[in-house]
């Protein structure tokens, strides 16, 4: 298992936002890869829907609504939040062409797209090789496994007794944003919020998804959604 984090439970032995390392390496290190990933964007089709710099900080986002919402405090919120945000760039070491299909993606074109979950743990390892520090272990455990599923049949196999909290929930905010993005193959499908969480919770479910956390994140989205339509 690539990126097995020593700890499973929330991040909670350092602040992102008062830590000297996660502020003078980590953070100018997802800064200069967020640059780098929007302009991997850039050289994308003009008409696509799914960029993958905005989704990544929607992604992030709704990761730290969602830790403050299940009652996590504003230091593992926000080190969810930088853990999170750099998810895909390992998207921009694969070629161009292989993202902006009409037609839903044959399996093996998925397997090949999802190794970017590897290759972005891979520009982590290597870019800090000689650091030990508790954010860098989150952020390579939430980059090579937030495909992963609770049956053991995500994209490396990893069981879910052996995914730590951050995974399992980077697992549902992810999936819950790709899905909200609409892309040719999704035709006429329903994409509305209430709607994708339903797709996740009937379809998908606790074969993939941890429950629980799932709940949690829905009970957000929603009080969201209903706070959108009354205004």
């Amino acid at each position: 298992m690539f990126g097995n984090c020593k700890n499973k439970d929330w991040p909670d032995s350092f602040d992102f936002n008062t830590d000297e390392i996660c502020q003078t390496v980590f953070k100018p290190f997802i800064e200069n890869e967020m640059a780098q990933l929007k302009a991997y964007d850039q050289e994308r089709p003009d008409d696509i829907t799914y960029i993958f710099h905005e989704h990544a900080q929607r992604v992030a986002d709704n990761m730290k609504k969602t830790c403050l919402h299940i009652g996590l405090d504003e230091v593992i919120a926000n080190n969810m939040y930088w853990a999170i945000l750099p998810h895909d760039i390992g998207k921009k070491n694969l070629p161009l062409d292989i993202w902006d299909t009409e037609e839903k993606p044959q399996d093996s074109l998925k397997k090949y797209r999802r190794t970017h979950t590897l290759l972005g743990a891979q520009i982590v390892q290597e870019y800090f090789p000689d650091i030990d520090h508790p954010f860098k272990d989150l952020l390579i455990d939430v980059m090579a496994n937030h495909h992963e599923q609770i049956d053991g049949n995500g994209t490396h196999g990893v069981t879910g007794d052996m995914l730590s909290l951050p995974v399992r929930l980077s697992a549902i905010v992810e999936a819950y944003d790709g899905w909200r993005i609409w892309r040719p193959h999704f035709e006429d499908r329903d994409i509305s919020p209430p709607a994708v969480l339903e797709r996740m919770r009937a379809e998908k479910g606790a074969e993939i998804f941890d429950m629980d956390l799932f709940e949690s994140f829905a009970e957000m989205k929603m009080m969201e959604y209903k706070s959108s339509l009354s205004i």
